[in-house]
């Protein structure tokens, strides 16, 4: 969210409030900056640079949402000032937050809400960022570092053997590796491992030798340590997991590294996961009895309605430095005719209600909704439950994905649900 909501969404904005307003634990994904403008931008950005001022920011608190994740591409996009600015409008609402902070331990730290139901822990992290945007532990002459709690990953493409030899000479020839291999040579990097070749920045290995994405095994080892630790402490652990690599060339597409960190989270203890990140939806899977939704795509997309862009957002799409945040967002988009706003995918999401009982999930519905694609006005981008061919066709969009993962759900009375014996 990044500008005020209109005055007509009133309705459907009271419809949503009422259907978050029955959970006792309402999660969303703050990807934005929450800080006034006038501070330095950094010169990275999860894409476009994201912010919403605090009186804004105070719109979307008429939803009900009492967490909110922080661990996003687009946590730092202004800097520590805006990162620190964001947890200090949190604070001021009492809300609770967790995936970013003033160093890795606080970033790590999960949120705790208490419930009816049992005491909840959240925990966020993302796998998507610029390596400046991590969190920093204190060491000896070192003060903690501001950032988002973070697992690395590393995309391997794959290759028979007589590419794998070509590969190499063309590497030999064109001399990409010479650099590379001088920084290993005098102790300034470390060599590939086992089993993997280096293209300059892209790692390639043999048919069948590695999986297509892999999360970094030190840090998943500490994300798994946290949900440990947390189930100790609470009875419940949802881990919000913002992802935006693909394998493939879909972005509905699930990757091996965040099925792999979602498993291991829930084998830790976890009981259930929340991805974010790609803007679309992806699979649903239950693991173990915990659901995991690879990607609930956006609750809110206002991605044309950026306030101001920095010169570096200017720069990249060769427009004026002094041109208006509309005049370089339609650079970028051709006119409109290209991005995310030009894809109605973009526009369908579901939002999931869990029940659980004595640490077990008893029932799990979601209802559809879409963002208003084919409007063209400022209700563009806001969410309104889906009905009738709209809530049909996220149902079969999700039903495709999801059946692979042998998940079966069905269409009943407007939600969707899993499908035990007959919906």
């Amino acid at each position: 969210m990044v500008a005020p909501f209109p005055a007509d969404y009133a309705r459907d904005l009271a419809e949503m409030r009422e259907y978050l307003g029955a959970a006792d634990v309402r999660i969303t994904n703050l990807e934005t900056n929450v800080a006034p403008f006038g501070s330095f931008n950094s010169a990275f950005s999860g894409g476009t640079w994201l912010n919403t001022e605090p009186d804004t920011f105070e719109d979307l608190l008429g939803f009900g949402f009492n967490y909110f994740g922080t661990a996003n591409n687009h946590a730092l996009d202004y800097s520590y000032g805006g990162l620190l600015s964001t947890l200090k409008v949190l604070d001021r609402h009492r809300l609770a937050h967790s995936g970013s902070g003033r160093s890795l331990s606080e970033a790590a730290k999960p949120a705790a809400l208490a419930t009816a139901g049992g005491k909840v822990g959240i925990i966020a992290v993302t796998t998507s960022f610029a390596d400046p945007a991590r969190a920093g532990r204190k060491s000896l002459g070192y003060a903690a570092r501001p950032g988002v709690n973070y697992v690395r990953a590393t995309r391997h493409y794959a290759l028979g053997d007589a590419d794998l030899r070509a590969l190499r000479r063309i590497a030999d020839t064109c001399g990409i590796n010479d650099y590379p291999k001088l920084m290993v040579a005098t102790g300034y990097a470390r060599p590939d491992p086992e089993g993997i070749f280096s293209f300059g920045p892209v790692k390639f290995c043999r048919k069948g030798a590695r999986p297509p994405s892999e999360c970094n095994a030190g840090d998943l080892a500490r994300l798994v340590a946290s949900v440990k630790e947390a189930k100790r402490k609470f009875d419940y652990v949802f881990v919000l997991a913002h992802c935006h690599q693909i394998d493939g060339a879909k972005h509905c597409e699930v990757p091996a590294l965040l099925r792999e960190l979602a498993h291991a989270c829930v084998d830790a203890g976890a009981s259930a996961i929340f991805g974010a990140g790609t803007h679309e939806l992806r699979a649903v899977e239950v693991y173990r009895g915990a659901p995991i939704f690879y990607s609930l795509g956006d609750f809110i997309y206002q991605g044309m309605r950026v306030k101001y862009l920095p010169v570096d957002f200017m720069e990249k799409y060769g427009v004026a430095d002094d041109a208006t945040a509309q005049e370089g967002l339609m650079a970028r988009s051709k006119g409109g005719k290209i991005g995310l706003q030009a894809g109605v995918e973009n526009f369908l999401t579901v939002v999931p209600r869990i029940s659980f009982e004595n640490g077990e999930m008893v029932s799990l519905e979601m209802l559809p909704v879409d963002l208003a694609f084919t409007r063209r006005d400022f209700r563009n981008g806001l969410p309104r439950r889906a009905k009738g061919a709209t809530a049909r066709d996220i149902f079969g969009r999700l039903s495709k994905l999801s059946a692979p993962f042998g998940t079966k759900l069905c269409l009943e009375r407007g939600m969707i649900k899993l499908e035990e014996k007959k919906c």
